[in-house]
C-alpha cells in the first residue's frame, strides 16, 4: 500500500492580477513533501517471518532568488530531508528494527517560467547541489547496528505548475527529481556480533523519477514576491 500525503504550503489572500514578476524582483520560497510506503517481505533469517517494511520520506525546501528578467529566476536553496524505516532488515543478517536517515543539502538553482494563460505557469527548474546524510540504523533493544554517513554532488532537474493567485503569491505543484545525475561517496559501519565492520563506496548515478509512480512524490509549495 503506497500513500502521499501533501502538506498545505502557506496561503494568503489577494487579488488576482496579470503579468509576471518584474527584473530585480526578490522571491522567497519553500517546499514541503512527505511519502509513505510499505510492503511485506520474507526474512529468512535464524527465525523465518513475514515483515512488513515501512518507510517515510519528507522534504523540507526553503529558498531565495532574484529574478534577471521577468520569466528567470537564479537564486539558491537549503534542504531538510528526513527519512525513516521500520522491520529494516540489515546486512548482517538480522532484523534492523529502526532506521533513521538525516539527510541536509543546499544549492544553487536557475529557474524558468512558461506563461499557460489564467495565471497559470509552467516552470522547469535545474539545479546544482551539494548533500550530507547522517544514517544509523538500531534494533529492538536499541543496539547500534549500523552508523555512518555519505556525501553527494548533483545536477538535478524538474518540473512543475505554478498558479498565481495575488499579486505576491505563486503556489506550485512539483515533481523532484525527474532526472538526476550525481556522484555519491559513503562510509558506513555495519555490526557483526561483537565488532564492526567498515563499508566505503562510491557511485556515479543518472536516475529519474519516471521509472516509478511520480504521484508517490509529488511537492507543494510556494513562492512570495517581495
Amino acid at each position: 500500500m503506497t500513500r502521499v500525503l501533501l502538506l498545505p504550503a502557506l496561503l494568503l489572500s489577494s487579488f488576482i492580477v496579470n503579468g509576471q514578476f518584474k527584473k530585480n524582483d526578490i522571491l522567497l520560497g519553500g517546499q514541503l513533501s512527505y511519502s509513505y510506503n510499505s510492503s511485506s517481505y520474507n526474512y529468512s533469517g535464524s527465525v523465518p517471518s513475514t515483515n512488513e517494511f515501512k518507510n517515510k520520506d519528507g522534504n523540507i525546501t526553503i529558498s531565495g532568488g532574484k529574478a534577471i528578467n521577468e520569466n528567470t529566476v537564479l537564486g539558491i536553496y537549503l534542504s531538510y530531508l528526513p527519512s525513516s524505516s521500520t522491520n529494516y532488515p540489515s546486512l548482517n543478517g538480522d532484523i534492523n528494527l529502526y532506521y533513521r536517515n538525516d539527510g541536509y543539502g543546499g544549492g544553487i538553482f536557475y529557474r524558468k517560467y512558461k506563461n499557460l494563460g489564467k495565471e497559470f505557469y509552467l516552470f522547469g527548474e535545474i539545479s546544482a547541489a551539494y548533500n550530507w546524510n547522517n544514517k544509523s540504523g538500531k534494533d529492538s533493544a536499541d543496539h547500534e547496528l549500523i552508523s555512518g554517513s555519505s556525501y553527494a554532488f548533483a545536477a538535478i532537474l524538474y518540473p512543475g505548475i505554478a498558479y498565481r493567485i495575488s499579486k505576491h503569491l505563486f503556489l506550485e505543484l512539483s515533481i523532484p527529481d525527474l532526472i538526476y545525475i550525481g556522484y555519491s561517496s559513503s562510509n558506513t559501519s555495519n555490526r557483526e556480533g561483537s565488532s564492526f565492520n567498515e563499508n566505503k563506496y562510491s557511485n556515479f548515478a543518472i536516475t529519474t523519477s519516471l521509472s516509478s509512480n511520480p504521484l508517490n512524490a509529488l511537492g507543494i509549495g510556494f513562492r512570495l514576491i517581495l
